[in-house]
């Protein structure tokens, strides 16, 4: 008994040998794979979980805002959805959850996407998951994400990774404000954010993109999940110079004239004279249509022999050398000048309508090419290097960054550099000629004259913002802290007012406001010459208005530009009308005066006029103004007259029933009532009170007679 007793004993102690020499091997395994062996087994988890190894994360792109903080251009992402019909909780039970789930989810995307009925939207989700598709469309269109965020909620899907559901997230740039300085904003390349095709977007792509993530998918719940290893640097926002306000003035103003002129193209650029800010940039050309859109960059790629808004800087130059005084004069003759047998200089205005003797001021406001020239030539003949040294030296073609790369540069080239120099070449430069001078360095340079001398390079861009924080901010960036003397200055703005506002002869008088004075100069030039050059048919002809207001303190500095326009081309009276409507609606939104602003005109009466009337109706208006009148009980109708303390003195209208009834200086509802219920028949011309009728008060009265009411 005893020796089966030790030997169970035994027994148990070699069991629980084993099992402790089992576990101590366990716990050893486990402390090893904990530590020596865990990054080994980790990665083969990792290995065994991911779906590939890694891939990209896109960031999302920077926005592009106006200077008001409107969105200009933004990225928006939009989904392709599917059903991963291999989920195994979609086939567990024989497909119980989907199946419980197929009629309501069909119901649902039915309403949402009206394509299908809710029984086709069954059978066809039925369809996919017979079929055991892993990508399997639920339909063919691309969803907004609040739609996504929606279908999220409906039945099945709201089960998460459970359900199956894919959203493939793509991403598309979108301008709210649509064409609107669509090419100064600029385009990508496709939509998948790869690249920028011009504008904002590709000079500041670097800033725009951000940096990409990295991420890789995993297998969980029978469900590929995305699970990023390093998050993407999202893109920073452009604060840009643009106003939308502005932009659109200047956009309507330019494409009804285009239009009208039935035009090539034209472009308009405004510009804040202290800031060099381009508030409005408008690049418009014909398409086949007809139709007027933004497809090129015109202010940006364009090079351009001004024609005569050169003649501001070239009589700067000479006034400047002291060579020309504003009186000085010059001999015009018929309006042409036979420089040489191949060289012919003309006028606008020729023959009897020349300009004969005038004053190098009237050479600019009459804008004229053979005044600009002779005096040009007489002044510098001897030495024309020194007059391009002139022009250089006030800024005139002066290289600028406007942040755009490859936008094109000025091009002013005396005898020292243009070995193909000839005499004849000084003349044409006079009146903007063998000189090249894009739109935006012929702006920046009547900018300077504008902001007493001192010149500003044009900027599209106020500042970079990263999450909240400023990564970068531009500030004006000044090219000459003078262009000339203040003499010189003071005598040129002078002559470009005259163009403007001159009685006679000035070549600016369509750009005259009523309501704000501006100052400026027209440019005319012939560009495409077809080797005809003595057919003045054959010629091609672009036309401008450069300028600033207001006058007495400039705020914005504007040029307008138009080419081929159908009509006898003139900057002032085709360009000029745009500039003048963009200048008028612009400082009419941006005026700040209110009435009490204003001095009371002493010519005018404190008291408004008084119609006579309903005394009822005349009660409650004066009432209204505060002003004291008679208690007295009066007829229905009275006349009234104010007097110097605010007190309205009534006295009672009389007209006899069978007699036509005096209405003068009534309103016209009081006139048209008392005139109907006296049976007469009235027409109504002008408008404001009455101040004529056509029969005489007090003449017998004929029911349904004709009465004619003036009112002014």
């Amino acid at each position: 008994m005893a020796s089966s007793k030790n030997t169970y004993i035994i027994r148990f102690a070699i069991i629980y040998f084993l099992i402790a020499i089992g576990f101590g091997l366990v716990v050893r395994k486990i402390i090893q794979i904990q530590h020596p062996e865990k990054q080994r087994w980790l990665a083969l988890s990792d290995s065994l979980r991911r779906v590939n190894r890694e891939l990209e994360i896109e960031p999302t792109r920077g926005n592009i805002y106006s200077d008001e903080g409107l969105l200009m251009a933004s990225t928006v992402p939009d989904y392709f959805l599917s059903i991963d019909f291999q989920t195994p909780a979609l086939r567990d039970k024989g497909g119980k959850l989907f199946k419980d789930n197929l009629d309501s989810l069909a119901l649902c995307l039915s309403a949402k996407f009206k394509d299908k009925t809710p029984t086709e939207y069954r059978n066809y989700l039925m369809q996919g998951y017979i079929s055991k598709q892993r990508n399997f469309p639920i339909n063919k269109i691309k969803i907004s994400h609040v739609d996504y965020k929606a279908i999220k909620e409906f039945p099945l899907f709201r089960l998460g990774i459970r359900s199956g559901l894919i959203a493939q997230k793509r991403v598309k740039r979108i301008k709210p404000y649509g064409s609107l300085a669509a090419i100064t904003i600029g385009d990508l390349f496709g939509e998948k954010n790869k690249g920028a095709k011009y504008g904002i977007e590709a000079a500041y792509d670097q800033y725009l993109r951000g940096k990409p993530g990295k991420a890789h998918f995993e297998r969980k719940a029978g469900a590929n999940i995305l699970v990023p290893n390093q998050e993407p640097e999202n893109g920073a926002d452009i604060m840009s110079t643009i106003n939308v306000e502005m932009q659109d003035i200047a956009e309507k103003a330019l494409r009804e004239r285009l239009s009208a002129l039935n035009a090539d193209l034209g472009c308009v650029v405004l510009m804040e004279t202290k800031t060099g800010q381009v508030k409005a940039c408008v690049n418009l050309k014909r398409e086949d249509q007809g139709v007027y859109r933004e497809s090129e960059s015109i202010v940006l790629r364009y090079r351009l022999e001004p024609g005569s808004t050169f003649k501001i800087p070239a009589m700067m130059a000479a006034l400047e050398d002291g060579l020309v005084k504003p009186t000085d004069t010059v001999d015009c003759g018929k309006g042409k000048w036979q420089f040489n047998e191949k060289v012919l200089i003309s006028d606008h205005n020729t023959g009897e309508m020349s300009n004969g003797k005038i004053t190098a001021a009237d050479a600019i406001i009459r804008s004229s090419n053979v005044g600009m020239s002779k005096l040009i030539y007489r002044a510098y003949k001897n030495d024309p290097q020194r007059y391009v040294n002139t022009l250089r030296r006030m800024g005139v073609g002066m290289p600028m960054d406007v942040g755009f790369p490859g936008a094109v540069k000025a091009s002013i080239r005396g005898p020292h550099e243009n070995p193909l120099w000839a005499p004849s070449d000084l003349a044409s430069m006079a009146f903007g000629y063998s000189v090249n001078m894009p739109l935006l360095y012929t702006l920046a340079f009547y900018n300077a004259i504008a902001n007493n001398g001192e010149m500003i390079a044009p900027s599209f861009i106020k500042k970079i913002v990263r999450n909240g924080q400023v990564v970068k901010e531009f500030e004006p960036k000044v090219l000459k802290k003078s262009i000339c003397s203040p003499r010189t200055l003071a005598t040129i703005k002078d002559m470009m007012l005259q163009v403007v506002e001159a009685p006679e002869h000035s070549t600016g008088k369509a750009v005259k406001s009523a309501y704000v004075r501006i100052a400026g100069k027209t440019g005319t030039a012939r560009y495409d010459y077809n080797g005809k050059e003595s057919d003045d048919s054959q010629y091609k002809y672009q036309v401008s208005f450069c300028g600033f207001y207001p006058y007495e303190n400039p705020q914005y500095t504007c040029i307008v530009f138009i080419r081929n326009p159908v009509g006898v081309p003139s900057g002032g009276n085709m360009a000029g009308p745009v500039f003048r409507e963009i200048a008028e609606r612009i400082m009419a939104k941006r005026s700040f005066v209110t009435i009490d602003k204003f001095q009371f005109d002493s010519l005018r009466t404190r008291q408004p006029a008084i119609a006579t009337g309903n005394i009822n109706a005349l009660s409650v208006v004066l009432k209204g103004l505060k002003f004291h009148f008679d208690d007295a009980k009066f007829p229905n109708w009275v006349s009234a007259q104010a007097d110097t303390t605010n007190t309205v003195r009534f006295q009672p209208y009389r007209y006899q029933a069978k007699t036509v009834p005096s209405v003068i200086g009534m309103g016209l509802k009081d006139a048209l009532f008392l005139v109907e219920k006296m049976g007469l028949k009235a027409t109504i011309t002008g408008r404001g009170r009455v101040c004529a009728q056509s029969i005489q008060a007090g003449l017998p009265l004929k029911k349904g007679q004709a009465i004619n009411l003036t009112l002014k």
